[in-house]
């Protein structure tokens, strides 16, 4: 190789040289411009992601409402389901309404023989020891058709019970209280109030003022005021059927359950008046039975006869009360 081609091999791999370089300048500013524009294209995308962020929530609550509508439209499902049982329920009232109206037939069938027996107004109905009605008696107009006057048998009665009171409360004065009568202490002085006695009323243990003394509640009430409220509860009770005359009943022993069947079966309204006349052995049997009530026929009282619905009179009672 010469030396005129040897130094033009360095010209010409110098003036081969620059071309890489102006290729890599050129390369370099391609590549530097590509990330600008990778930048740029990266930065766009993120601009457009975060108007897709935000319109995914509008979407999701989009959607809420439309999960909700379908839970009202369950409602009205559960709604409609209810109607038809109130209407299974609207048939059966009036199968309770029948049913109601059984037992008040059968109650009214078992009050009907539990109502006490009566006899014709006016007369006493006579009955033998099983309770059967035999005949009906008069009775004397003076005691048993008398009319009733509401103030006379509230004297009357007021007075029985007035009698009755034993009015026997009693309580000590001043000078029945036992205890010394000096003066506790001197009336000046002390900075206390006077005092005399110790049985002053004022003190524990003294006497009472104004206390109960034995007494008399009776107040007098005229003897045909007396004898006419008796005439007037006796007529009340002979005006309703309530006088019955025993005829069979003869009791030699005291015996309180042959009383008690026989008022049984006479089926009456208590509480019952037993009337006897000199008879101790049907008195005794009446005195243990807790809805009958014996008494003389001296010893009758308008309090007891108006206490009492019915009236039973033995035959010696009726012939000595009539004929009075």
């Amino acid at each position: 190789m010469s030396a005129d081609e040897t130094k033009q091999t360095p010209d010409v791999e110098a003036a081969a040289a620059p071309e890489p370089a102006a290729k890599k300048a050129a390369a370099k500013p391609a590549a530097a411009k590509k990330p600008a524009a990778a930048k740029k294209a990266a930065a766009k995308p993120a601009a457009a992601k975060k108007p897709a962020a935000k319109a995914a929530p509008k979407k999701a609550a989009a959607k809420k409402p439309a999960a909700k509508k379908p839970a009202a439209k369950a409602a009205p499902k559960k709604a409609a389901a209810k109607k038809p049982a109130a209407k299974k329920a609207a048939p059966a009232k009036p199968v309770e309404t029948v049913r109601v109206e059984r037992p008040a037939k059968v109650k009214a069938e078992k009050k009907a023989p539990l109502e006490p027996r009566r006899g014709k107004t006016g007369v006493a109905t006579v009955v033998d020891a099983a309770g059967k009605q035999i005949e009906t008696r008069e009775l004397s107009k003076q005691l048993f058709a008398v009319p009733a006057d509401v103030n006379t048998l509230h004297l009357v009665v007021r007075a029985e019970q007035a009698a009755r009171r034993r009015g026997t409360a009693s309580s000590k004065t001043r000078g029945e209280v036992s205890g010394s009568t000096a003066k506790l202490y001197r009336q000046k002085g002390t900075g206390r109030a006077r005092a005399g006695s110790v049985k002053s009323p004022l003190r524990t243990g003294g006497g009472v003022t104004f206390g109960p003394r034995p007494r008399s509640f009776a107040f007098k009430i005229n003897r045909k005021v007396v004898r006419q409220a008796l005439a007037m509860a006796l007529s009340n009770r002979a005006e309703n059927g309530n006088v019955y005359v025993a005829a069979g009943l003869t009791i030699e022993v005291p015996s309180t359950a042959t009383m008690d069947e026989f008022l049984v079966n006479l089926d009456i309204a208590a509480p019952v008046l037993v009337v006897t006349h000199d008879e101790p052995t049907v008195t005794k049997s009446v005195r243990n039975l807790r809805y009958a009530e014996a008494s003389e026929v001296g010893a009758l009282s308008t309090e007891r006869v108006l206490r009492a619905r019915s009236l039973v009179l033995t035959e010696k009672a009726f012939a000595a009360l009539n004929e009075a």
